[in-house]
This record gives C-alpha cells, sequence and structure tokens, in this order.
C-alpha cells in the first residue's frame, strides 16, 4: 500500500510553456519517494504502538524545524517546503497503520498549511511560490485522505477545523461553523463534470466550485450566491446549498491582516453585498467561455472575484492554466476560449485568503477516488488526441432542442439545455456524463473490489489511475463515438 502515491495526482505530462511564460502542469516528480513510503507502510503495520508513536514523534520534529525556518525567508524555499511535503506523507502512512494517531497526524498538517499560508503572506506570488504552496496545502489533504480510506473514513470527524480567523462581518453559525459575509465556499460535486473541473488544469486539485456568502447585519438571514452551468447566477439559502450534491466544503475568509481591511474593515461584507444586489436586480448568464475580464456573463469564480475586485482586493493572486495541448482541445470544444483563467481550485493558494474549515462527506471518498481516477486517465487519452464525441445523426435533434430550450427560457422556464451552450457542447458533455463515465466507473469500481480482496487493503491512487487505464483500454471499442479517437 502507497500512502504517498495519492500524491502523484496530476498525469505525468509536461507541455511546455505556454501564454502566460511559465504555464505546464505540476508534475510531483516523486516516484522514488512513493516507492519507499509502501515498505514504510508494510514495516509500520507489523510494528508495535511503540514504534509508531516514536516514528511520529520524529517526524514532528523534523516538520516543526522546516516549519520553524518560513519566516525568514523572503521567497518561498522550495527545497524545505517539499521536505515537509514528505514529512506529511510520511505522517499520513503511521496513521494510515495506526488509526489511533490519525489526530495527531492530523493536526500536523493543519499546522503545516496554516504556518505555510502565513509566510507565504511575504513570498513573491510566483510560479515556484505555486507548486510550493501546491505540495504542502494540496499533498497534506491527499495524504489525509488516503490515509482514511485505509484506516477507515469515520476514523475522523467529518469537520475540520483550521484557522479561527477573525472578522468584523456579520456571521452565523453553520453546522458548528462560523460564517462570516464575504466568505468564500469551495465545494467539490459528485459529478463528472465536477471532476473533470478538479482535475482539468496545470495543478490538478480538489475543488470544482466557488461560491460567496452573504450575511444580512439586521435579520441574520444568510444567502449564497454563486453561477451554476445549468441556470447561471442564483441566490440560495445555506439549507439549500447544503442540500446540493457535494463532497467537500471550505470555507476560506480574507486574512485579518489584510491592508485593505484596515481601510474597511468590513470589505468582505460588502463585496458579498454588491454581487448580491447585482444578482437580484439581473440574471447573469453563465460564461461557459471562462473570459473573466468580461463582466457580462460569469461562470463560478467570477461571482467573487469581481465584487472583491472593485473593493481593491484582486484575488486568484496565483493563477494556473490549462496549457496541456489535448486539454486544451477538450475544453475549446466545450466552449471554452480563455485558458489562463480563474480556476476555482486556485483561490486556495491565494496568501490574501486563510482557511477556516474544511467539512467532507467521509463515505463519498471512495467515490471521489474513483471520479477522480477516471477523469486522470481520460486526460491521459485526451494527451494522445482522443476526443469527446457523439454519433453524427445526434446534432439535429439536439439543435432542435436547443432552439426549444432558448424559447422556454425566455418565458422563465429552466432550459434542458443551458443557456450559452451549443448542442455540439451539450451532445460531448452528454458523452462524458451519461456514457462514458458510468461505464467506466462501474468497471474501476470492480477492478477496485478485486484489488482490495486480493491484497487486503484499499487500491492507493495511483493503482486507481493504473486500473481507470485498464479499463479505459477495455471498453475503447465500446464507448466509442462517445470516445472517439
Amino acid at each position: 500500500m502507497v500512502i504517498g502515491c495519492a500524491a502523484l495526482v496530476a498525469p505525468a505530462r509536461d507541455t511546455g510553456v505556454s501564454p502566460r511564460g511559465e504555464s505546464r502542469p505540476f508534475r510531483w516528480d516523486a516516484d522514488l519517494l512513493f516507492a519507499e513510503l509502501e515498505d514504510e507502510f508494510a514495516r509500520a503495520v507489523r510494528g508495535d504502538e511503540g514504534q509508531a508513536i516514536a516514528a511520529v514523534e520524529g517526524l514532528e520534529r523534523e516538520g516543526g524545524a522546516l516549519l520553524a525556518g518560513l519566516d525568514a525567508t523572503p521567497t518561498a524555499p522550495a527545497e524545505a517546503l517539499a521536505r515537509l511535503a514528505n514529512v506529511q506523507f510520511k505522517l499520513a502512512v503511521q496513521g494510515a497503520a495506526r488509526p489511533e494517531l490519525l489526530p495527531r497526524v492530523q493536526a500536523f498538517l493543519v499546522r503545516s498549511r496554516v504556518e505555510t499560508m502565513r509566510a507565504a503572506a511575504g513570498w513573491p506570488l510566483d510560479r515556484p511560490t505555486h507548486e510550493a504552496l501546491y505540495r504542502v496545502v494540496f499533498g497534506g489533504r491527499i495524504a489525509l485522505d488516503e490515509a482514511l480510506v485505509q484506516a477507515g473514513v469515520d476514523a475522523l470527524p467529518p469537520l475540520l477545523p483550521i484557522e479561527d480567523i477573525p472578522s468584523a462581518a456579520p456571521s452565523i453559525t453553520v453546522e458548528g461553523v462560523r460564517v462570516h459575509s464575504g466568505d468564500i465556499l469551495l465545494s467539490r460535486g459528485g459529478a463528472p463534470t465536477s471532476a473533470l473541473i478538479a482535475r482539468g488544469n496545470d495543478f490538478a486539485n480538489t475543488f470544482s466550485h466557488v461560491a460567496l456568502a452573504h450575511v444580512d447585519p439586521e435579520t441574520g438571514e444568510a444567502t449564497v450566491i454563486e453561477s451554476l452551468i445549468e441556470a447561471g447566477s442564483v441566490l440560495s439559502s445555506v439549507e439549500a446549498y447544503l442540500e446540493g450534491k457535494k463532497h467537500r466544503i471550505l470555507v476560506m475568509r480574507l486574512r485579518p491582516d489584510h491592508p485593505a481591511l484596515s481601510e474597511d474593515p468590513l470589505l468582505a461584507h460588502h463585496a458579498a453585498e454588491g454581487i448580491l444586489g447585482r444578482v437580484r436586480d439581473e440574471h447573469i448568464p453563465y460564461d461557459f467561455a471562462m473570459e473573466w475580464g468580461d463582466t457580462t456573463t460569469a461562470f463560478c469564480s467570477e461571482i467573487v472575484f469581481h465584487p472583491y475586485r472593485e473593493l481593491g482586493v484582486d484575488l486568484w493572486s496565483i493563477r494556473s492554466a490549462m496549457s496541456a495541448p489535448g486539454l486544451a482541445r477538450w475544453l475549446g470544444a466545450m466552449g471554452v476560449r480563455e485558458l489562463t483563467t480563474l480556476v476555482p481550485s486556485d483561490v486556495e493558494y491565494d496568501p490574501q485568503v486563510r482557511a477556516v474549515a474544511e467539512w467532507k462527506d467521509a463515505p463519498a471518498l471512495m467515490d471521489f477516488r474513483l471520479d477522480n481516477a477516471i477523469i486522470d486517465a481520460l486526460l491521459e487519452e485526451a494527451e494522445r488526441g482522443t476526443g469527446l464525441g457523439y454519433p453524427w445523426y445526434a446534432l439535429p435533434a439536439a439543435r432542435g432542442l436547443k432552439a426549444y430550450s432558448v424559447a422556454y427560457s425566455a418565458l422563465g422556464g429552466e432550459p434542458t439545455i443551458p443557456d450559452g451552450m451549443s448542442a455540439a457542447t451539450a451532445l460531448r458533455v452528454d458523452a462524458l456524463v451519461s456514457k462514458i463515465h458510468p461505464v467506466l466507473k462501474a468497471d474501476l469500481a470492480t477492478r477496485a473490489a478485486a484489488f482490495r480482496e486480493e491484497r487486503g487493503f484499499e487500491a492507493p491512487y495511483w493503482t486507481l489511475v493504473a486500473l481507470a487505464r485498464a479499463s479505459v483500454a477495455e471498453h475503447r471499442e465500446e464507448l466509442r463515438p462517445a470516445l472517439s479517437p
């Protein structure tokens, strides 16, 4: 079993430099480490509790020494943070082998995240900084997920408090978390398209969607402001927001020492008020092109980005792109025109904001990993020239449905094909959601169960990706033309 291999989550493709000068898919390049972790897990399982505690204590000391030096560096110390990420993976191995140590492991991972992001406020926001933060923040999360998979998804509470960030904005308590007006809500949905959004960029990640919270200071009523593919801009109650299928939610907040807050302590609330008023007054269509400079349409990130930017806070100061050629072709076929954009998950690495708490649907963790593995395998196929397709004879009917959807939407109804989505794009999305993904997921679940039966533990993530590749290869002919050469 290889806990650390969970970190090898981005397909191993490197396409060089793209429009912003340094855009390219991130690569862990740590195969040797991950292979070593397999042996460490086997030894930890065979060892006794005393040995495991000693190993954890040693790793805590090593990691603590690395954290202690962060504030003294004017730039991101790439080597030290890479070593810190390795410490996190090794701690996760011990937690996987000894579930009783998982709370202690989790506590150190939280400390690593908090202290690294605090130090990052003084670092230049360049590619090396992005990579360093990604290794620690994302690597820590995935390492902990893999430990939970082996130790049992109920080994830790579903709610993880991260940092208590003070705010002058009005607030309410939601499921044990104090949510302030202007808080940023990152989430991951359960649809295959959610996995594609999360994985389909240079820094394959966890989250696929972002929204903004507003709390009325007089009534205490909370509203979630977001933009959805099927509806464009919408306002939802907290209850309705939480009812949607989500694997996890991360609450983020402007850091308390942000210079803009010294001038306006309620800036975050005012940002939420601004976009709330606009969405109440007008409908903002969904931005399928992801052209974040155009405010007449908006995909989810723009609902957060523009109101903060209007008040002088330029979020997403660290941005990734979709630079892999195959991925660019897939997204272009779905209507995306801006390939260096506001990827929802990238706001997590912006040192202007901090994480408050994260909730995960622990029983859905296995589903989450299967979806990720399938998309990673399909994105590798995209780099080989494979595309999303449909039978030629389906297009005329889809165009008719699109015409009906436009008319129905004009009358106030919810269109079958969303406003702004073409008939051809709808067919490609349907190919992924209704044809390709169900076949591959059923097969991958069977393969993962067989692995568990044979080996006595859950398949680690990199094994799931290998199994997903095998599923694609076996069903390639069956899936044509949805998966087209």
